[in-house]
Formats: structure tokens, sequence, C-alpha cells
């Protein structure tokens, strides 16, 4: 990881060893809520299955309500002066990013055994110049792998993935391509093979209304979806033809199909949060230590004004842990599901 400086000294006594797993939790934009949300799920009523450590500058952390001595801080370095809450600024995204960036440090070293990152704001990292438009993109930069987007539900056994992710609507048919939609079925295949199900029964969204009707409505469906269908079919991955994604979502909820195959990143959640609301997390797939976060973003509009609901967050943290307990505590080398049998 040739971008970020080698952790302090000071780390190793910092995040001692512990017989629970070791999640690294970012701050997110300070002008957000992500920071008072970590703080809220770490202090919930339910023991934590976890040892957590922030990440990030101390000063984000106080003003969330953190006290020094309870929970480890490590400092990603003096990068700015306090942001106010409620906007986007230069600041705020070299903050967030330095934070996410010695977190996935400490993950590379074997330091800690996940990331649980509050939400950024792209505005913010653009301001800052980072280079890089969401976490996913700087992991799959910085790792050298093609990282997948799984954002789910768990208490709703609600799973899918996307295609594409952040990028405009109008870019979406001409993004899509046979090995990115094969790519992102093998990626939901694996995620949902580590939590437990052997032969995951995944459906494929159509772009079109009624999945192009036979192509009438549009020919991504017999150019790029069935072709793919098909390649990871042979590859030994349970995916359909296209389905009208409203049938879909339809299906998955009643339990017929395991995931789904979304190819834009509304159409993925616009039927999670229709059905769990806020319960949604996002979870990288495919790097050597898992990497979650709530499904929901900055909440400029809420920062500094009343609590945010820490919720999400604490799911994310949770299904981290559950992770690494299905894994095996492998900080360093990728989490892959267990052998068929």
């Amino acid at each position: 990881m040739s971008r970020t400086s080698r952790p302090r000294p000071s780390l190793s006594a910092a995040l001692r060893p512990s017989n629970k797993p070791i999640l690294a939790f970012t701050c997110g934009d300070p002008a957000g809520i992500g920071a008072q949300a970590v703080l809220g799920a770490l202090r919930g009523k339910r023991p934590l299955l976890f040892s957590p450590v922030l990440v990030g500058e101390p000063w984000i952390w106080r003003r969330a309500g953190w006290c020094p001595g309870r929970i480890p801080c490590v400092s990603s370095g003096p990068v700015a002066k306090p942001v106010p809450y409620g906007k986007a600024s230069r600041a705020g995204g070299r903050c967030s990013f330095e934070s996410f960036r010695l977190a996935v440090k400490l993950a590379g070293e074997g330091l800690v055994d996940a990331l649980v990152t509050a939400p950024i704001s792209k505005k913010s990292w653009e301001m800052a110049g980072v280079g890089f438009t969401d976490h996913t993109e700087f992991l799959r930069s910085e790792l050298g792998l093609r990282a997948q987007m799984v954002l789910a539900s768990p208490p709703n056994r609600l799973w899918c993935v996307t295609a594409t992710r952040h990028i405009p609507l109008a870019r979406v048919p001409g993004s899509l391509d046979v090995e990115t939609v094969r790519a992102a079925a093998e990626g939901l295949h694996m995620a949902l093979r580590i939590i437990g199900i052997p032969r995951p029964r995944l459906g494929l969204c159509g772009l079109n209304p009624h999945a192009g009707e036979d192509g009438l409505l549009g020919p991504e469906e017999r150019r790029v979806l069935i072709p793919a269908a098909r390649r990871a079919r042979r590859e030994g991955i349970g995916l359909t033809d296209p389905i009208p994604a409203d049938t879909a979502w339809r299906w998955h909820r009643q339990g017929r199909l395991d995931g789904l195959i979304c190819l834009y990143h509304d159409q993925a959640l616009i039927g999670l949060k229709a059905s769990a609301g806020l319960e949604i997390v996002n979870w990288t797939v495919g790097l050597p230590f898992p990497r979650v976060s709530p499904g929901h973003g900055t909440g400029f509009d809420i920062a500094g004004k009343k609590r945010p609901d820490s919720a999400p967050t604490r799911l994310a943290a949770e299904l981290a842990a559950s992770i690494i307990s299905a894994c095996g505590r492998a900080s360093g080398r990728a989490c892959r599901p267990p052998a068929t049998s």
C-alpha cells in the first residue's frame, strides 16, 4: 500500500491483542452524523461482540461525545481545525479520507480485523482533491482487487449487489458488459456462501421495463444480460436469466431467491429501503478483510441538531463480526467461503 504511511510505533500499544475481533471505526465526514452514530452504536445495551478502535482526528470524536480512556483512538494526524456541521468542505473531505486511508493501512498490517466506515461526502472528497469517488473505488485501486458492493438488510434476509455504483443513470447501459455482470454475480454468490447459504439462488434484474420484452423495449437483455447469466451458470453460480426488477424484488421478499444482481444504484436501494427502512448495510466483498458501513448518508441536515439513529451502524458492526467469525480472524488473507460439499 504505497500511498499510505506506516502506522506510528504507538499503534501497537493502542491496539492491544483481544480475544474478540478488533473493528476499526472511521469518523466519516466530520460535518455529518457518522461519529455520533458510531458512538451511539457502541453505547448500546447489548454486549459488544468485538473490540472497537476509533480512527480519525480526536476532535471529531470528542465533539461527538467520546471520552478518552474507554475506547482507544488512533489519530490520523492533524489535518484541519474543526469544521462546522452540515456542509461539505475541503477540510471535511481530507479528514474523512485520511481516517479511512489509515484504517485500511491498519487492516493491511493485521492490526485490526475489519473496518466499519462512517458515511463520507463525495462532494467533500472532490473538494479535497482525493482522486477517488468513494470507499470502494479507493479499495479497488489500493489493493488491486475487483471488490463488489453488496447491499443488504440481514434482519430481513435481503441481499443484493450493484453491477454499477455511483454513476449517472444515463451512463448505466454503456457501462454494462458480460464480465461486469458476471463478476457482480460472483461477488454476491461468495458473500452468501460466507454467511451460510451453500448454494445461493440469485436473480438477475432486467435493465429495461419487462426485462426488455424480448428485445422490443431495449437490447441490453439479449446483448449483455442473458450471455452473462449463461456464463455465470457455467461457473456454478445459480443465476437466473433477466427478470423484471419489480418481480425480482417480490420473489426475493417471498424467499424464492436468496439475492439479486441489480444493475444500478437505485434499482437496489429503492427495493431495500422500501422493505427495510434504514436497516441496511454495505459490505465490500472480495477484500482481504471485511469492510462494512451503514446504508445511509452523512445526514448533513440533522448533524449537530439531534441524535442520529445508530442502529444501522451497530448492524454493520455486528455483520463484520459475524463475517470474521465465519472466515476466521485472518487479516491479510482473503475472506473466502467454505468449500461446497
